[in-house]
C-alpha cells in the first residue's frame, strides 16, 4: 500500500524532497529501534520501518525513469540494486563488530545496528538530489532543454494536459483512479507482478538459507559486474525478456545442481549460479514494467503493483526452507526451481502478449483514435466536439488528450520486449 501511495506522491511532492525524507526517516527509525526495551516496542518500530522501507525502492525506480530513456534505464536500475550486493559483501564483518558491542553502555549488541549514517545520507539528499531535470542546478538551460527533448522523443511523450494554460474542461485528462485501475488490469503488468513474486521469493529464500555463504562469496564484486554487464546488454539491444530469462535459467541450473548432487563441494559451487541468477532477474523485470507503462500515473501504479506482489513473495519465502530437512532440503529447492521456471514462463507469455497487443493497435489504429479526432461541423458527432475549432492548438491538445487517456495503449507507443 505504501508503495502505491508513495509513487503517486513523487510528482506532486517532488522526488528531491520525498526520497531524501524517506531515507532520513528510515535511518531515524532504525536509530530509535535501538532504544526499545520490550518486544511490543520492537514490533512497533518494525511496523514504521516497513512503511518507509516499502516506499523507497519503487519510488527510486520511478524517479530514474524520468531521467533516462528506455535504452538506458535497466543498466541504471541494475547499478542501484547492485549496491545491495556491495552492502552484503561487508555485512558479515559489520555484524561481527556490532555483536562485539553487546553490553556497551547498557545496550545489547543488536541495538547498535547502524542508522546514523543513513540519516546523514538522507539529509544530504535534500541538497543534492534534483526533483526533475528542470531543477538540476548543475545543468545549463541549453542542456536541460536538450535532455527534456531527448526524453520526449525516446518515451514517445505527448504535450502535457496539466499546463496552467491548458483548457482542462475542454480536453480533460484521465482521472488518477482510472489510470491506476488501467495499470492493475493490464495483462503485462499482471504477468510482471507474478514474475516479481517468484523472483523475490527466490531472492529471500536464498538469502535466508545461505547467510554465511552469501557474506563470503555471494555478493562479490564479480557478481555485481555480472548484473551490470547483463543489464547493459539488455539496454543496448532492448531485450528485457532474454536478460530476465537468462538469469532465471542460470538460477534453475544452480538449484538443480544443488538438488541433484551429493557432493558438498558441488552443492556449494552451485550457489555461484543460483545467487547471481536470482538477483539478476529483478533489474530486467523492473525496467520492463517501467518501459511498457505510460503515462506517469499508470507507470507509478504498475511499478507499485509489482513491488507489492514482490513483498508478498518475500513473506512467502520465509517459510520455504522450514518445509525441508537438511542437508538436501529437497522440497524447498524444488519450490525454488518451480519459481524460477515460472519467471521464464511469464517472460515468454508476456512477449507473446505484447506482440499481439502491438499488432492489434496497428490494425485498429483508426478505431482506437476515432474519439480523439477533430471532426467537421457537418458530421454527426458529440455536441461538445462540435464546439472545437481546428486551429493548431486544438490539434496539439487533443493529441495530448489521446496520449493521456490511452498511454501505452496508444497505437504509436512501441512496447519493449
Amino acid at each position: 500500500m505504501m508503495q502505491n501511495k508513495s509513487k503517486q506522491k513523487v510528482r506532486k511532492i517532488g522526488a528531491g524532497i520525498q526520497i531524501p525524507l524517506i531515507v532520513t526517516l528510515w535511518g531515524l527509525i532504525t536509530c530509535l529501534q535501538g532504544l526499545v526495551t520490550s518486544y511490543q516496542g520492537l514490533l512497533a518500530t518494525r511496523f514504521f520501518l516497513g512503511l518507509v522501507e516499502g516506499a523507497l525502492g519503487p519510488a527510486t525506480v520511478l524517479y530514474m525513469s524520468t531521467f533516462y530513456t528506455r535504452t538506458e534505464l535497466q543498466f541504471r536500475i541494475a547499478l542501484f540494486l547492485s549496491t545491495i550486493c556491495i552492502a552484503a559483501a561487508v555485512s558479515g564483518l559489520l555484524t561481527y563488530e556490532i555483536i562485539k558491542l553487546d553490553g556497551r553502555w547498557g545496550h545489547p549488541g543488536w541495538a547498535w545496528i547502524e542508522g546514523f549514517v543513513t540519516c546523514i545520507c538522507g539529509l544530504t539528499g535534500f541538497f543534492i538530489l534534483p526533483s526533475s531535470i528542470e531543477k538540476a542546478k548543475l545543468l545549463t538551460d541549453c542542456e536541460k532543454n536538450f535532455l527534456i527533448s531527448r526524453l520526449q522523443v525516446a518515451w514517445k511523450a505527448a504535450p502535457s494536459l496539466t499546463s496552467p494554460t491548458t483548457p482542462i474542461q475542454k480536453y480533460p485528462g484521465k482521472s488518477t483512479k482510472a489510470q491506476i485501475c488501467d495499470a492493475f488490469k493490464s495483462p503485462h503488468v499482471i504477468l510482471m507482478s507474478i514474475a516479481q513474486f517468484a523472483s523475490t521469493s527466490n531472492i529471500y529464500s536464498v538469502a535466508y538459507f545461505t547467510p554465511t555463504v552469501v557474506t563470503t562469496f555471494g555478493y562479490t564484486p564479480t557478481a555485481t559486474q555480472l548484473f551490470s554487464r547483463l543489464s547493459y546488454w539488455s539496454d543496448r539491444y532492448q531485450s528485457r525478456s532474454l536478460a530476465a530469462g537468462f538469469s532465471a535459467t542460470l538460477a534453475i541450473i544452480g538449484f538443480a545442481i544443488f538438488y541433484g548432487s551429493n557432493s558438498d563441494k558441488l552443492r556449494y559451487a552451485s550457489l555461484f549460479l543460483s545467487i547471481p541468477g536470482v538477483y539478476g532477474v529483478m533489474p530486467s523485470l523492473a525496467a520492463w514494467t517501467a518501459d511498457n507503462s505510460e503515462p506517469h500515473v499508470r507507470k507509478a501504479a504498475a511499478l507499485a503493483c509489482g513491488g507489492m506482489v514482490a513483498n508478498i513473495g518475500g513473506l512467502f519465502s520465509i517459510w520455504i526452507f522450514t518445509l525441508g530437512l537438511p542437508p538436501r532440503y529437497a522440497l524447498p529447492t524444488t519450490i525454488n526451481i518451480f519459481l524460477a521456471a515460472l519467471i521464464v514462463v511469464c517472460c515468454i507469455v508476456n512477449v507473446m502478449w505484447l506482440r499481439y497487443a502491438e499488432r492489434n493497435k496497428v490494425t485498429k489504429r483508426d478505431e482506437i483514435l476515432h474519439k480523439f479526432t477533430l471532426v467537421d461541423s457537418d458530421e454527426i458527432c458529440d455536441p461538445e466536439k462540435d464546439k472545437m475549432s481546428k486551429d493548431p492548438s486544438d490539434q496539439v491538445l487533443i493529441s495530448a488528450q489521446a496520449w493521456d487517456h490511452l498511454g501505452d495503449k496508444h497505437p504509436d507507443y512501441k512496447y519493449t520486449y
